[in-house]
């Protein structure tokens, strides 16, 4: 009797040599540029105008409390449909992951909040926007390798890490060097896709300066800073490398309950939100927002009776889709304008009514 092989269970032996991970490094001496090839150098374009830029590293930073998650979903959405942030050019639409690290559970009423007020319908957003509910942590470098891989493979063209906090467990939050780790990893993700990779972070108490080390002031590309109460929020861009800077941005949160028919078999107080939108300042006629005005002017100059469609009125108004959408809402609730079409293909006019409390005047 044969006795049994001990060996048997194990692989052949080969002489083919473990094949290892080789990271291939661009040597020093290759990546010289000439004076003349600075030329090729092209400075960052615009994602959201003069909020964010295509392929750079971005923070947001604000109290608790001062919504700037509600800033960042709206931006994002925005961004997703390639529909413009309010004032805000987008140029082209961009995936967008969005990393929920401090969890996912009201992402969905403040999402679809924001497009019922904005009049888009949410469907849109599909395989535009992805919600990651679980932080990825930038000083672990398993969780930074596959964010790569997850950024690229998806085509991100904006990666939103909120909070930056919850993303950076186990650093020294006022450590340069720790910070500095993160940094590079973040910036290992924005490489990998060729993405934004957009922080939002705490400031502290009672300043709209980031909390913990400046080396993220200093290594970021835009920073943005936001402070907000009342349900009125302003964003300053405090810096951006090579684009102009200081400017502010007002905003304000409108209370939204989001509909059942949206958000079937949810209680409404689930459902209520807050949708950030652009806080145009108030026009002497019937307390008109500016935008308000612009689409009656628009109605009320067009060059047909028949009645103007909502992308005549962006186009004519010079104002973004929600803006004009949101602006009809009001008019319509007025009494100043009313649907001379069909519910699937409306045509916007101007009324008696609203001529008399507009003091007859276009």
């Amino acid at each position: 009797m044969t006795a049994p092989d001990p060996y048997a269970d194990l692989p052949p032996i080969t002489d083919e040599p473990a094949r290892l991970s080789v990271v291939h490094r661009e040597p020093l001496r290759d990546r010289l540029l000439t004076v003349a090839q600075l030329a090729d150098i092209r400075p960052p374009t615009p994602l959201v105008d003069g909020l964010l830029y295509r392929n750079t590293l971005a923070q947001l930073s604000a109290t608790a409390g001062s919504y700037k998650t509600f800033a960042a979903i709206a931006m994002s959405c925005a961004l997703a449909l390639g529909e413009n942030f309010e004032s805000h050019r987008v140029p082209t639409a961009e995936k967008v992951v969005y990393v929920a690290a401090e969890g996912a559970s009201g992402l969905r009423a403040r999402i679809l909040g924001w497009c019922e007020l904005s009049g888009y319908d949410p469907e849109r957003l599909d395989e535009q926007l992805y919600i990651l509910p679980c932080p990825v942590q930038l000083g672990d470098i398993a969780d930074v390798s596959e964010a790569c891989d997850l950024a690229r493979d998806v085509g991100a063209g904006l990666v939103v890490l909120d909070t930056r906090a919850k993303c950076t467990l186990g650093l020294e939050e006022n450590s340069a060097t720790e910070q500095g780790r993160a940094i590079a990893a973040a910036e290992r993700i924005q490489e990998a896709a060729g993405c934004t990779v957009f922080a939002i972070h705490h400031a502290g108490r009672n300043s709209s300066s980031p909390r913990g080390s400046t080396a993220w002031d200093g290594g970021v590309w835009s920073d943005l800073r936001m402070e907000g109460a009342d349900l009125l929020a302003k964003v300053k861009c405090e810096k951006h490398k090579d684009a102009p800077s200081g400017c502010e941005h007002q905003f304000r949160m409108v209370p939204h309950t989001v509909s059942q028919h949206l958000m079937p078999g949810v209680g409404e107080t689930a459902r209520r939100t807050l949708v950030a939108v652009s806080n145009d300042s108030e026009t002497g006629a019937q307390n008109l927002t500016a935008s308000e005005t612009k689409v009656w002017d628009a109605l009320e100059t067009a060059p047909t009776a028949a009645g103007l469609s909502t992308s005549a009125l962006v186009e004519l108004s010079e104002t973004s889709r929600a803006s004009v959408f949101r602006a009809l809402k009001v008019l319509q609730d007025k009494g100043y304008v009313r649907n001379v079409g069909s519910e699937k293909r409306a045509l916007f006019i101007g009324t008696e009514l609203g001529r008399q409390q507009m003091g007859g005047q276009p």
